[in-house]
């Protein structure tokens, strides 16, 4: 009888090992819900919108094959290789990643968070998450430089980025582009030195943006194409006469700038537009600035610095985030006329504003002249700093001749605003959301700083309720396997001693 009770109670112990063991690994952890991309990025990051914040931006697959210095945003991921910003002269104060769905992931990827930057690293809803050593795991695999405060997670329903919505907005910028007349248009026969190959922006234009034409041909040959800004203008380059697929074989150099490992942006003056027709774009040379080519799928071979925006982005070489700054549709150089016209859709309504410095703020769902806030409003000033703000729940059209501008709008239909420095007209065509491109610009070094516009509230608005699941007993960890481990050899020592005191009562 003692035999049997003493084994009854081995029984009883090991049972309420396994229990509490089974109660921890049951334990779920639950990060932080993300709200939207729109609470944390809250400035006027002008025709690419928040897209310009990332190194990658890819409507469907981005494929991480080399390492990526620099943060990614897209629907699906395949990483092979790490990818985030490293942190060097300590500019950059936030790093947002957004992952909506993986089929494998580098636990190195992602960098810790620091005394000038913030971490903010987003999965969809569908992605399998746990903790693991006090840090959070991806489909089983842990990245080590995260922490669960670093950790969010799309709720059901609801996505972080609306890519279907952000690309509907690129097409349209991309388009624009491509249908603004060139301050200048480059051809192969501009280049009668293969070896010496040289665009001199100097003189084309003075109103902070520049758009030029570059025929597609010219992209194809493999000699270097120096490009000289030296007023570091906004610089888009739209490449023409090309088939739906380009391979880019010109070494491009800007200034006097190699390709690395940067956080500072504000050199960050060139982008490239292969426009909406382009659906196969492959890099295999050496290139500098932001690829906008949303309807293609992008295969980088060599080292590129800046934002790459595409349907599929499969990176084979190393990248480098370079955020470009901010593109607002200004005097091209090739409009000198001293009037301007502005049509508000909801009626019709044209007003011009001669004095030295004029405001104009569009609040009204009706219309108006002038700067009547109690109705929808459109101004043309002639003045030298304007700023605008576009709140209204029509469509509208406004131009601003001034030279420098910062604007935000929030239209909640369509809306579309273009400025020059001299005369302009302009259409703002998102969509669903607003899309803004405004004639005035002002491109200091620091743009605004919209690129640290970053709502720190954010951090902790979710937090409350959560500390508790945050601060449970990790899923699989070691102190769960060692007490499991523990059972069971004392599980097997009790049936040893049973099976062998039987023996002996049987002699």
């Amino acid at each position: 009888m003692k035999k049997r009770a003493s084994l009854l109670v081995l029984v009883a112990l090991l049972f309420n090992i396994f229990s509490y063991g089974v109660a921890v690994s049951a334990e779920t952890y639950i990060p932080k819900d993300p709200g939207n991309i729109y609470n944390d990025l809250t400035g006027n990051y002008g025709l690419l919108g928040i897209a310009s914040q990332f190194h990658v931006f890819a409507k469907n697959k981005t494929t991480v094959n080399a390492h990526t210095d620099g943060n990614i945003a897209t629907h699906e991921l395949d990483a092979k290789n790490n990818f985030g910003t490293e942190l060097h002269e300590g500019l950059l104060n936030q790093e947002i990643n957004y992952i909506q769905k993986t089929d494998s992931f580098a636990n190195s990827s992602g960098i810790p968070t620091g005394s000038t930057r913030m971490n903010k690293f987003v999965v969809g809803s569908n992605v399998d998450v746990a903790l693991q050593d006090g840090h959070p795991t991806v489909n089983g695999s842990r990245l080590d430089h995260l922490t669960p405060d670093d950790f969010y997670k799309d709720r059901a329903g609801h996505e972080y980025i609306d890519f279907e919505q952000e690309f509907a907005k690129l097409n349209v910028a991309a388009n624009d582009l491509a249908t603004i007349t060139p301050a200048k248009t480059y051809t192969a026969a501009d280049f009668p030195d293969m070896n010496n190959r040289t665009i001199d922006l100097t003189g084309l234009s003075d109103t902070g943006f520049l758009l030029v034409n570059i025929d597609a041909e010219v992209l194809t040959m493999n000699t270097p194409l120096q490009i000289i800004n030296p007023n570091d203008q906004v610089v888009v380059f739209n490449v023409i006469n090309s088939s739906s697929a380009l391979n880019v074989q010109s070494p491009i150099k800007y200034n006097d700038r190699s390709n690395h490992e940067t956080e500072d942006f504000s050199d960050a003056s060139i982008s490239w537009n292969f426009g909406n027709e382009m659906t196969d774009l492959t890099i295999s040379a050496p290139f500098q600035g932001t690829i906008l080519a949303p309807n293609a799928t992008i295969r980088i071979t060599q080292n590129q610095d800046g934002t790459i925006i595409g349907t599929n982005v499969i990176l084979d070489a190393a990248t480098n985030r370079w955020d470009p700054k901010e593109i607002f549709i200004s005097d091209n150089g090739t409009d000198t006329t001293d009037t301007s016209d502005s049509t508000d859709s909801s009626t019709t309504s044209d007003s011009t504003d001669t004095s030295a410095s004029s405001d104009s703020t569009d609040t009204s769902s009706t219309t108006s002249d002038s700067s009547d806030s109690s109705a929808s409003s459109d101004s043309t000033g002639t003045k030298t700093t304007s700023d605008s703000s576009d709140s209204s729940t029509t469509t509208s059209d406004s131009t601003d001749t001034s030279a420098s501008s910062d604007s935000t709008d929030t239209i909640s239909t369509t809306s579309d605003s273009s400025d020059s420095s001299t005369s302009s007209d302009s259409t703002d065509t998102s969509s669903t959301t607003s899309d803004t491109r405004h004639a005035s610009v002002s491109f200091s070094k620091t743009s605004s700083d919209n690129r640290t516009n970053f709502n720190l509230t954010n951090k902790t608005s979710n937090d409350n309720g959560k500390k508790s699941k945050r601060a449970l007993p990790k899923t699989g960890s070691q102190s769960n396997n060692w007490i499991t481990l523990a059972g069971v050899i004392l599980l097997v020592i009790g049936l040893r001693i049973t099976f062998m005191s039987y023996k002996k009562s049987k002699r």
